[in-house]
């Protein structure tokens, strides 16, 4: 246990450094533990400034919709959307122009697309019809295309329609009747269907019919007031783009290729890419009925090759923390190689606030997945990535496991010059002179050194660390410092250090037994002498509690110094009372301080109290007595050291209270702050500070 006194945390408000900084070599890191600001909870919100990413091999949620053909994967496609459909759409196995134009009007009436061959009604689709029992299917095309063997088959199991055309232009420009009214639509070539079919989850989720055009002529369509083109000038000429701008508003979307076509949809668009669907990019088999999964879901669908995918993809992935990828086809289609590399990334998104709750013993990231563990990395270590957790900014990789029931973050591997720096203004408040924080850091690097390659705790048990809460003076003390620790006889020594020694130091061996050179009692004349005084009543408990009236006093009772006690009542309760349940104090006869140790504090402490015990059995014994005797130091400590604040200490035996009034902050051994800024405010440099609390001392590099 860290063998400080008081934590000094900075409470006004600091220009935070954003000048550069210096990271440490990357063996020369320190993890720490965090709960001191984070507390202990089982929900916790985090939020990112810079490039962060979920690290692992399956952080990001990835579905695969599988068949050994078009059919059964339009199949599978079909059973994660729907369930039991009025209305299924049926399309030639090879039409995927009539596919890709009737996506929007099956999507208003919610239903799938199947395929089929034209011959006769293909055994996997039709077994998806029995299961499916809609009552009504669509047919897309003319018997060409779909059979009328086909369409008798199909009747078994439904109301047949039946929408067919001289061409695709037709089927196009029937199918967008069927929409009924509307303000806008998409205008795609009708030979590169591959651009249209990009279109479908947006043009869906829209109500927008998909017209099919020429390269450099349109067919006679109802053209609404407004239209987006699909595609360059490839596939849609400038002559048909003129065409359609004496009448309507004109927008064109397009990309060197149908990778970055789909990709630049969604930049324009502004659409939701959280989660994507994956088809691709060489046939649109898979992309349209994938397409319109996506749409029923309020997402997109994006083109990829087989084993990779696009350097502008992985950028608008990263720029929109995408974490689930739903993947159109086995892997003889899209392969596991691109299956593995997408489930290895998930990126947070920048500002988003993201939250962690603990769920069936597991950490749920809300709205992504549920992990075992859930580790946040930079992109790169950087004062540009910063990690905010419940309010608190931390740089480098957090590591969220489930520790004692809590959410428990350790920040990892620290480089120790940066820990420092988040030390050094939460022992000592960075508004304080330079050389005071010189000394603090020098002692926090040679009290922590040892530490390097370890999880440390971020509380006074070791030493308060606050992530990226720097400031100018502190870093400043770092930098100027770094390396130097104090070492005696050529060995780190134990720098302690405390808030406030009342105007005298105290030897190592009057608390810990240990007595070292550099560690000694000795008068202190800058430090401060803060004051303080505690007052501990004499009567406790009202003198109507006896052992007739115990069941309806007992909870009734209330002692006077009840959260100052409580210390003292759990060390009778270990150390007299073994057997006792509980007990309440009734009052204190009696309280001595004896001794004097060489740093002028008080030795042992004999207290005189009467209490009223409350066995296991459940009975009351009243008015018992006892003589606790403690040294000083335990005294402290059960009393608590922010009540009796240091050792150095006396008592007055008052009428109706005794009070205790003590001088400093702290066990006294080792440097002083206060005493520390005082020195430094008159001149003195840190290292002389140094020396004059580690006596005997060396300032040398670790």
């Amino acid at each position: 246990m860290k063998k400080t006194g008081i934590t000094l945390i900075v409470l006004m408000t600091l220009t935070l450094l954003i000048a550069p900084f210096q990271s440490a070599m990357a063996s020369s890191t320190i993890s720490v533990k965090l709960s001191n600001y984070i507390g202990n909870k089982t929900s916790m919100d985090i939020s990112t400034t810079g490039e962060y990413k979920l690290s692992g091999s399956n952080v990001a949620v990835t579905k695969r919709y599988e068949g050994n053909n078009r059919y059964e994967v339009a199949n599978s496609i079909a059973d994660a959307g729907w369930k039991n459909p009025s209305t299924i759409v049926v399309v030639n196995k090879d039409a995927f122009d009539h596919a890709m134009t009737v996506s929007p009007l099956a999507y208003k009436l919610n239903a799938p697309i199947l395929y089929s061959g034209a011959a006769k009604l293909t055994k996997a689709t039709e077994n998806q019809i029995k299961k499916m029992k809609p009552d009504n299917i669509l047919i897309i095309g003319n018997t060409k295309s779909i059979s009328s063997t086909t369409e008798k088959t199909l009747k078994k199991y439904g109301k047949i329609r039946r929408i067919s055309g001289k061409d695709k232009f037709e089927i196009s420009q029937k199918v967008a009747k069927e929409m009924g009214s509307y303000k806008q639509a998409i205008v795609a070539g009708g030979a590169s269907f591959m651009n249209g079919t990009s279109m479908i989850s947006y043009a869906a989720r829209k109500g927008y019919p998909i017209l099919l055009t020429k390269k450099n002529s349109i067919p006679t369509y109802k053209i609404p007031s407004k239209v987006i083109v699909v595609g360059s000038t490839k596939s849609i000429s400038e002559k048909v783009e003129k065409q359609l701008k004496k009448t309507s508003q004109v927008t064109r979307i397009s990309g060197e290729n149908r990778y970055e076509l789909s990709v630049n949809i969604i930049k324009k668009l502004k659409l939701n890419v959280d989660k994507v669907y994956l088809a691709k990019g060489s046939s649109s088999k898979y992309a349209i009925p994938m397409s319109l999964l996506a749409a029923k879901n309020n997402r997109t669908m994006i083109y990829v090759k087989k084993d990779s995918y696009s350097s502008s993809l992985k950028k608008l992935l990263k720029e929109n923390g995408t974490h689930t990828y739903h993947i159109a086809g086995s892997s003889s289609v899209l392969s596991d190689t691109l299956k593995n590399a997408l489930a290895k990334q998930v990126y947070l998104k920048k500002n988003q606030n993201y939250q962690l709750n603990i769920s069936n013993g597991k950490i749920s990231l809300k709205g992504i997945k549920t992990y075992n563990t859930v580790r946040v990395v930079p992109e790169k270590y950087s004062t540009k990535n910063v990690l905010q957790i419940a309010g608190k900014p931390y740089l480098g990789n957090v590591n969220f496991a489930i520790e004692s029931g809590y959410i428990r973050p350790t920040n990892e591997n620290i480089p120790f010059e940066d820990y420092l720096k988040g030390v050094v203004p939460n022992e000592m408040p960075a508004s304080w002179h330079v050389e005071a924080l010189k000394a603090q850091a020098v002692a926090a690097r040679t009290y922590s050194v040892k530490s390097i390659g370890k999880v440390v705790p971020d509380t006074t048990a070791f030493q308060v660390y606050g992530g990226y809460n720097w400031y100018t003076n502190s870093t400043k003390a770092v930098d100027a410092t770094k390396g130097k620790v104090l070492k005696y006889n050529n060995q780190l020594i134990s720098a302690t250090y405390y808030s406030s020694n009342g105007g005298y130091t105290e030897a190592s061996e009057e608390v810990w037994g240990n007595a070292l050179p550099y560690l000694v009692a000795k008068k202190d004349t800058k430090d401060p002498v803060n004051a303080w005084t505690l007052k501990l009543s004499k009567k406790q408990l009202g003198t109507t509690f006896t052992a007739s009236t115990a069941a309806s006093e007992w909870s009734k009772a209330k002692e006077a110094n009840a959260a100052d006690l409580a210390g003292l009542k759990s060390w009778l309760l270990k150390n007299k009372e073994t057997a006792a349940s509980d007990m309440r104090i009734a009052s204190i006869s009696s309280l001595t301080f004896s001794g004097k140790t060489k740093g002028q504090r008080a030795k042992t402490v004999s207290i005189k109290l009467n209490y009223h015990l409350k066995n296991k059995t459940g009975t009351y014994t009243v008015n018992k007595s006892t003589t606790a005797s403690m040294k000083m130091t335990e005294f402290r400590t059960v009393m608590g050291a922010t009540k009796v604040k240091s050792t150095f200490a006396s008592v007055k035996n008052n009428t109706n209270d005794f009070t205790i009034s003590g001088k400093g902050y702290g066990h006294g051994i080792g440097m002083s702050q206060y005493g520390a800024k005082a020195r430094a405010e008159s001149g003195n440099s840190y290292s002389s500070i140094l020396s004059f609390y580690y006596p005997g001392t060396k300032l040398t590099n670790y």
